[in-house]
């Protein structure tokens, strides 16, 4: 899977949906037709005019492969019976003119292929029903983004044009549990030019204020910019991988270490959102390395020859 789709494991129903019909619209324009939830069920999200139907399921991660496929596999078994069982509905739904020759689920991410083989049972199951409103020859199969990459990019591109942030604010520190910030500041004392506990101790304050900041900006991030979100979330996590596995094998002194840190984490958050000011980016990464300091993934070792 590539980098940037990664971090679309996990949506929550609702944002998986509301990216899905994005993508999908960028990739038929007028040809698609969306189907309100309200009204009643028909276990279809939206239809083309040229004969492709849509369900998109995005399950509560974390998942092993045997529970996810189970997932989908029963979420399609559903949805491809109200397929075949809501045939007055769906009759008046695509009128005349439109013959149903794919029925799509679109999930995150597939990763066993007996879910490819169920499709195919299903198949055999719609054929068996010959509906008035379904191709003789449909196909039942699962999609993830990769097969539409060139529509997914260019609704992440439209979201970064438009990307804002609201004004930082002066954060309530009381909000971070003081056995945290006590670890923050045990790990910052290794720093040679931070052992002065009065320039440690606003060190840990500034860094504290990107840490609150940046906590908003993400569920910001979260609600208004998904695409981005799922790609800073995955940048993130693969730098985190790279503290744990890496990073702590660098003989760089303290001070070295933190600098080359915060730059690496800055670099991977313009990456994923160029057009952000400065600022904004500058808190992310901060407010993310002070959640590493917090929580353990960043240490360093005591550089005794300072």
């Amino acid at each position: 899977m590539d980098q940037s789709m990664h971090g679309l494991i996990g949506l929550s129903g609702g944002e998986w949906q509301d990216l899905c019909t994005r993508v999908l619209r960028t990739q038929h324009g007028a040809d698609l037709v969306a189907v309100p939830d309200k009204g009643g069920d028909h276990g279809l999200e939206a239809y083309t005019l040229s004969g492709h139907v849509f369900q998109c399921y995005s399950p509560i991660e974390p998942l092993a492969t045997q529970k996810r496929y189970e997932k989908q596999r029963d979420k399609t078994t559903e949805d491809v019976g109200k397929f075949i069982n809501n045939s007055e509905k769906l009759k008046k739904l695509f009128g005349e003119h439109v013959k149903i020759k794919r029925w799509i689920i679109m999930c995150p991410y597939i990763d066993s292929k007996d879910l490819v083989a169920h499709c195919a049972a299903q198949t055999k199951r719609v054929r068996a029903a010959k509906l008035d409103y379904a191709d003789p020859d449909i196909h039942v199969i699962c999609q993830t983004m990769e097969d539409y990459e060139l529509s997914y990019k260019k609704v992440v591109n439209g979201q970064l044009s438009r990307m804002h942030l609201p004004a930082l604010a002066e954060p309530d520190y009381s909000a971070v549990d003081s056995s945290n910030v006590d670890t923050m500041r045990e790990k910052l004392g290794k720093v040679p030019s931070l052992r002065d506990e009065s320039r440690r101790g606003e060190y840990v304050k500034r860094l504290l204020y990107s840490y609150l900041n940046g906590q908003d900006f993400r569920a910001y991030i979260k609600d208004h910019y998904t695409e981005i979100h799922a790609l800073l979330e995955s940048e993130l996590d693969d730098l985190e991988q790279r503290l744990v596995m890496e990073f702590v094998l660098d003989d760089d002194r303290p001070a070295a270490q933190l600098k080359k840190v915060l730059a690496e984490t800055e670099k991977r958050v313009k990456e994923c959102a160029p057009d952000t000011v400065s600022g904004d980016s500058r808190t992310l990464a901060h407010g993310q390395v002070a959640e590493w300091l917090m929580r353990c993934p960043l240490d360093f070792y005591d550089d005794l020859a300072s």
